[in-house]
């Protein structure tokens, strides 16, 4: 009896013992299983599922990632795509209505507390940036272009942009920012390849300061055919276009296009449904299609064609501008100004004619950008329109431009 007694109490401790491990994430999602080892009554894990192998982040990488190799101190987090970067904060935004000189040292103010050792950034800072290409004829500098990266680990030439296997956007973690110590981010890969004789990559040149600000630099780089006398090629500065925090997730499954995130018609804040937070399950960005009219913000009764103010009707944002704060620009969705518009009149039976004496044309699009919120956006934008070609704007109405959907796309 005592031993059946014993038997019956040791069977009930066993039973509270664990017999195996969990791994989770910060949202408590199981992302691995282990069990114990009946034989051997111990729990073996994979190195890397504790960050002590290689690529042994649970999301993205350390930087050790072969197909995708770091860049000074530029490695590549994880897929964007996949849903593998997370908390993106705004920091710093160009303003691209202003000319900047890229070789001159330039101090960025942050838009929110990084901490004093660049420590309430997540897992660090992640940048966008672009080239300024200068061209080189026997000597005699030419034509300034802006001129757009190409993240290929393969190296490939792409016409019209510059190939680097730099990862892109770039990712510096918290640890290799220090006070006062300027770090580099190379600009490495064919670009071009204009020549292949005289090359150099560009750089990026950073600095935290004390006061919390950064200075950012460009270090040229060239790729030219190396005449003494002159040389024929161009020169590259490396122009910083957003800042923004980051951490590094799990890969999440991604929306399908047949998806819709918004129907209606709505301006202003619109919430998306279905997304996460941070966009991250977006596939590779969000297609905005708006409504085929515009109406006069006082009277319903009138309307607009919106294509007399949008050169299309759908534009996309790609998702590594999916910045919690980031205002993507429309000013290259605009038609000139200048362009003629209707204006249709809604009679008492609910029809709509067109008006033949109204004289109306687009003058300006104020607020010309829609913002990147949780998960949502907001169209603040306002269209000014004129009398005449050349008359300024009516100042007591506007048309409000409005969004009809809001789907993922796939490239």
């Amino acid at each position: 009896m005592v031993d059946n007694v014993k038997d019956s109490t040791a069977r009930k401790l066993l039973a509270k013992l664990p017999d195996g491990i969990q791994i989770v994430d910060k949202n408590q999602k199981i992302l691995h299983t282990a069990i114990v080892n009946k034989k051997t009554n111990k729990i073996s894990l994979p190195s890397d599922w504790l960050g002590t192998g290689t690529n042994a982040n649970t999301g993205g990488n350390t930087g050790t990632d072969t197909e995708n190799p770091s860049a000074g101190v530029d490695y590549y987090a994880g897929s964007i795509a996949n849903g593998e970067i997370t908390e993106r904060y705004l920091l710093y935004q160009r303003d691209e209505t202003v000319d900047e000189e890229p070789a001159v040292t330039k101090t960025v103010t942050f838009l929110r507390d990084v901490g004093s050792r660049m420590n309430m950034v997540g897992d660090g800072l992640t940048f966008l940036i672009h080239l300024r290409k200068t061209k080189f004829d026997n000597g005699v500098k030419g034509e300034v272009t802006d001129i757009y990266l190409n993240y290929d680990p393969e190296n490939i030439v792409k016409t019209g942009n510059y190939t680097t296997t730099s990862p892109h956007p770039a990712y510096v973690k918290t640890a290799d920012f220090g006070v006062g110590k300027q770090i580099s981010v190379p600009i490495n890969g064919i670009g071009e390849n204009l020549s292949g004789k005289n090359v150099k990559a560009p750089k990026l040149l950073l600095t935290f300061n004390a006061d919390k600000t950064m200075s950012i630099e460009s270090a040229t780089g060239y790729d030219n055919d190396g005449d003494s006398t002159g040389a024929t090629g161009a020169n590259y500065d490396v122009v910083v276009d957003m800042i923004a925090t980051y951490s590094v997730q799990t890969a999440m499954s991604q929306m399908p296009e047949t998806v819709n995130f918004f129907t209606g018609s709505a301006s202003g804040d619109i919430a998306l449904s279905g997304t996460t937070d941070f966009l991250e399950n977006t596939s590779d960005g969000i297609e905005i299609t708006f409504d085929n009219y515009f109406f006069v913000n006082t009277n319903n009764n009138v309307r607009t064609n919106s294509n007399a103010v949008f050169n299309s009707l759908k534009i996309r944002i790609p998702k590594e501008k999916f910045v919690n704060g980031y205002k993507f620009n429309l000013s290259s969705f605009l038609q000139p100004k200048g362009t003629r518009m209707t204006e249709d009149i809604k009679s008492n039976t609910g029809m709509w004619t067109s008006n033949p004496n109204a004289y109306d044309y687009f003058y300006l699009l104020n607020n010309p950008y829609i913002e990147i919120k949780s998960a949502a956006i907001d169209l603040p934008s306002q269209i000014t329109y004129s009398s005449t070609i050349t008359s300024g704007p009516i100042t007591n109405n506007y048309f409000v431009p409005t969004i009809s959907k809001v789907t993922p796309y796939k490239n």
